[in-house]
Parts: structure tokens; sequence; C-alpha cells
């Protein structure tokens, strides 16, 4: 018979075969009468299945896809390494409004207080001047007016310190605004603007990925189930045999070794249940880690293994996301150029003031006073600022930009060839395992008809009971076989959806 073998990875991928010899002879009519009874209640209990199957089917078919899509948005929402790619480009979108902001005003509230003391000195040359005719306003009887005459006069120098001390208060506001940033501003804004979009399909790249990491464990638990399946008739079967072979043994119709072969047998089936049990947990785990859904959600899903099919070859792999997202960071790269070599240009700046200045409770030699103010002393003006020469500053940026240029059309020539490869990979894949299970489907359906056909043999006495186990054993490989490939299809779709870049939720919706 074949018995599932699960691998590494925890999926049953290696068959092993073991024939069992005749236990008896189908000679006695007793022992014939029981074993057909018995293949009669098989068939019964087979129809029964397959009905609750069909039904089941029914049930299950329209939840199956609402299981996907809930563990894929579980899983987008609760990847650690998704959330701080977003918070990444969040504080990028930050930085893009602080660029703009540049050209927003600035104002500022300003004031000091200091005591002051120390020496004022004064040293002043003589100031001359000259006073003009007076007549007197006093007129003497027969006499004409008195007239005093202009005289040249000069007032003294002073060349003398004098000690001061008061209170110093200064305030005031000033409004500043970017008029010109040398085209700065608007080049660094561009190429946030282009690096937050290389962003947005480095993220949409990480959510396919994400998608097609759960894929590959949504379906491993619809293979493994099958080949719990499998092994659970097989156990039926071992089970049904080792009571006609007690009672054969019974009769000396067997001998002891041939009985212990059968219960080795049951034993090493046990041994694999018990091991593709532990598979299961590790998988239930694995969806609990990527999700963070509880066990209880997990434990309940359902798989329904079918073949995708309406997967076109048209799309290129050209439109993936890390294609789009190095072709964003080329021309954010541009940009970025373009404001260092606009360092060159002047900056201009507006700007209003409005402030006090203030000298109180002070004295001044042997003068003392109780306040010396200007207010309000209001200016407004542009003023510019163009460095001619910045120590090369600006020529070695550019020089780092051009590089930045350079390894970025690099990295994006290297991405193109590793996709193309790995784009004609999954289509090769995908037709081969697309042919494959084409084949497979025709194989199992042969295995069937084989089966159907030892079935009436074996009701005629032509063949052995073990001759019609071998050909129930090789159906049971071959719908085992057919699952295999379904899954391998499958995932070779999800594969090449990635590789054309049309791995998303709404796509796994019309597919699934």
């Amino acid at each position: 018979m074949w018995i599932c073998m699960p691998n590494r990875a925890g999926m049953p991928s290696v068959i092993k075969r073991t024939k069992y010899k005749p236990l008896f002879n189908n000679s006695p009519s007793e022992l014939y009468k029981n074993q057909i009874l018995k293949m009669n209640k098989a068939i019964i209990l087979v129809g029964l299945l397959l009905v609750s199957v069909a039904i089941s089917a029914q049930n299950h078919g329209a939840t199956a896809n609402d299981e996907l899509v809930m563990l894929v948005e579980a899983a987008l929402a609760h990847n650690k390494q998704l959330k701080n790619q977003r918070l990444e480009l969040e504080k990028t979108d930050i930085t893009k409004h602080q660029v703009y902001n540049t050209y927003l005003p600035r104002i500022e509230a300003t004031g000091t207080y200091s005591y002051s003391k120390g020496k004022l000195n004064m040293d002043t040359e003589p100031i001359p001047f000259t006073t003009p005719p007076i007549t007197l306003p006093i007129q003497i009887p027969n006499m004409p007016p008195l007239t005093m005459p202009s005289m040249q006069l000069a007032i003294p120098g002073i060349d003398k310190s004098f000690d001061y001390n008061g209170n110093l208060w200064m305030g005031g506001l000033m409004a500043k605004w970017t008029l010109f940033t040398g085209l700065k501003v608007p080049y660094l804004g561009k190429a946030l603007k282009h690096k937050i979009k290389a962003g947005e399909y480095m993220i949409e790249q990480s959510e396919a990925n994400i998608i097609e990491d759960l894929t590959s464990y949504y379906d491993k638990i619809a293979l493994l189930a099958q080949a719990q399946k499998v092994l659970a008739e097989s156990e039926k079967r071992l089970g049904r045999e080792a009571k006609v072979a007690q009672r054969a043994l019974n009769e000396g119709l067997i001998t002891q070794h041939d009985y212990q072969k059968i219960e080795i047998a049951r034993l090493d089936l046990s041994s694999r249940q018990i091991e593709l049990r532990g598979n299961e947990k590790l998988l239930q785990l694995k969806l609990y880690q990527l999700t963070g859904l509880p066990m209880d959600s997990i434990i309940n899903i359902r798989v329904k293994m079918k073949p995708l099919k309406g997967i076109n070859n048209q799309s290129s792999y050209l439109e993936r996301p890390e294609i789009k997202a190095l072709d964003e960071a080329i021309i954010a790269s541009e940009y970025k150029l373009k404001s260092e070599t606009s360092g060159y240009l002047p900056k201009v700046q507006a700007f209003a003031t409005h402030s006090y200045a203030g000298f109180k409770n002070g004295e001044t030699g042997p003068l003392t006073f109780n306040e010396l103010s200007a207010y309000p002393i209001n200016a407004v003006g542009v003023g510019f600022k163009w460095e001619l020469f910045d120590g090369f500053h600006t020529h070695e940026e550019r020089k780092k930009a051009k590089i930045q240029i350079q390894q970025t059309q690099n990295k994006r020539a290297d991405a193109a060839e590793l996709l193309m490869l790995n784009y004609n990979k999954a289509i090769n894949d995908y037709q081969v395992t697309s042919a494959q299970e084409a084949l497979r489907a025709k194989q199992q359906d042969v295995s069937k008809r084989s089966l159907l056909i030892s079935y009436k043999e074996y009701q005629n006495g032509i063949i052995k009971v073990s001759e019609f186990l071998e050909a129930q054993t090789d159906y049971e490989k071959a719908v085992f076989d057919y699952y295999q490939t379904v899954y391998n299809q499958r995932q070779s779709a999800v594969r090449l959806l990635n590789a054309t870049g049309e791995l998303k939720l709404e796509r796994l919706r019309e597919l699934y």
C-alpha cells in the first residue's frame, strides 16, 4: 500500500509503497461472504462520505474566499515590517511639507533686559556759530535805535569721561518671509514627492510578498488535509484487514509472522499520523504568527483545493513594483541634483520689524534721568544673500547627487535582469504545472476506472484481495499526487502574479 511520508517542511511529498501478501485463500465460502459484505459496507460508507463532502463543499465553498481575504487583511495589518515602511513614508511626507513651509512667513518676538554700567567717553570739536545782528526793542528818545552787530562765537569742545549706569530694556517683533530660494525648494519638493511614490511602490511589493508567503501556508493546510485523509482511509483498511487476519490466524490459515506484518504497518501508520498532526499544528502556529488572529479562527479554516485558471502571460515584469520604485527613485535623484545646482543662485527675503529700546533709572555723570527711550522703531525691507564662493560645497554636493543617480540606474538595470529571469521561470513553472495538473487528473480517472474493474474482478473471484487492495492504494496515490500537483500549480500561479506585479488582494478575490 502507499503511505504519505511528510518531508522536513511538514508537507507529505514522499510515498512509500509496501505490498501485503495475501492473508488467506478465497476458497472458504463463509470467509468470502464476509469479505463481500464488508466491501459492500465500505462502498456505502464511501458513498455517504462523498455526499457529505459535496454538502460540505456547498456550505464552505462560498466562505473559502472570505477566509483567505480575512487572513490576507489580517496579515497586512499585523506585519511589523510593513508598519515601519508606512511610518517611514509618513516621515518623508512630513519632510516634504517642511520644505514647502519655507515660503511661509516667520514671526519672532524678542526681548532683553540688562543692567549696564561703565564710562561714557565724549571728545568733541568746538562748534563755531555766528549770531545775527540784534536791534534793541527799547528806543531812547531823540536817539537812533541801538543795534548789536553780529558776532563770531564757538561752543568749546568737550574731552571728558562720564560714569553711567542704568537699566536697559529692548524688545520687538520681527517678521521674515522667504521670497526666493534659488529654486532649491521647488526641486527638493519634487524630489521628495517622487521618493514618496517610490516608497508606496515598495510597500505594494512588500504586501505582494506577504500575500505569496501566506497563500503558501494556506494551501499547505489543504494538502496536509489530503494526506491525513489518505492515512485515515489506510487506517480503516488496515483495521478491517487486521480483524480478518485475526480470524484467519485463529483458524490456522496464516502464520503469526504474517499477522505481525499487519500490526507493524498499523503502528507505522499511527506514527505517520502523529507526525502529520504535529505538522498541522506548526502550520497553524505559522498562520497565527503571520496574521495575529485567534487560534480558534485558524483551526477552523477549510481550504478547497482547485487549480487557478485564467492567468494570461500578457503582463510584463516591468510592471513589478520594484521597477516602478527604482524609476521614481531615479527621477527623485535628478531633482535632487537640480536642487543642489540652484545653490549658485541668490536667496531673497523680505522682513519687517517693530521694536522698542529704552534706558531707565540711570545716571550719566552729574545727570540723572528716569528714561531715555526710542519707540516705535519700525523698519520694512528686502534683503538678499548670494554666496559667491562657498568653499566648493555646492560643487561637491552636485558630484554626490550625480553619483547617486548612477547608483540608482545600476540598481534598476540589475533588478530588471533578475526580475526578467524570475518572470521567465514563473511562466515556465506555471505552464509545466498546469500541463501536469491536466495529466494528473486523467491519471486519477484511469486509476478510478482500474479500481472499479478490480473490484468487479475481485467480486467474481478472478483476483485475490491483496491485488484489489493494491489497486485501491494506487488510486489513493493518484488522488494524492493530483492534489500535490494542484498545490504546485496554485503556487506557480501566485508566483507568476507576483512576478508581473498583479498579486493584490483584488486579484485573489477573482482567483480563489
